[in-house]
């Protein structure tokens, strides 16, 4: 081999090795900020794991609070139902005694007569 042929193979190679660096130092920097970054998560982790289970068992309570609302209202419906009949009754009764009030009263009629 040529001394010049050597120079530029031994140029090539310290190029090569340089490069080689630059990349090592590249994805050492690399390494460094991903662990950085891993350590705040992991820092954050627990916290969004605690709010996660908070969550969920605020979840769990409305839907428990849910139910019995639902149930309440069933029973308010159910209620307001009989409210209605019993006011179609009392209508009724008022009807009847007002019919009863505009019937001059006759205390000698057979009771067969207040019936109409």
């Amino acid at each position: 081999m040529e001394g010049g042929a050597l120079a530029v193979l031994m140029a090539t190679f310290l190029n090569l090795v340089l490069k080689k660096d630059e990349n090592i130092n590249q994805l050492t920097n690399d390494l460094q900020e991903c662990m950085k970054e891993l350590g705040i998560v992991n820092g954050i982790l627990p916290k969004v794991f605690w709010e996660r289970d908070f969550m969920w068992e605020e979840v769990k309570s409305y839907s428990e609070m849910n139910m019995l609302l639902n149930y309440e209202i069933n029973m308010l419906k159910k209620k307001v139902d009989t409210l209605e009949k019993d006011i179609l009754m009392k209508e009724g009764q008022i009807t009847i005694l007002k019919d009863w009030i505009d019937k001059p009263l006759d205390l000698l009629a057979s009771p067969d007569s207040l019936l109409e």
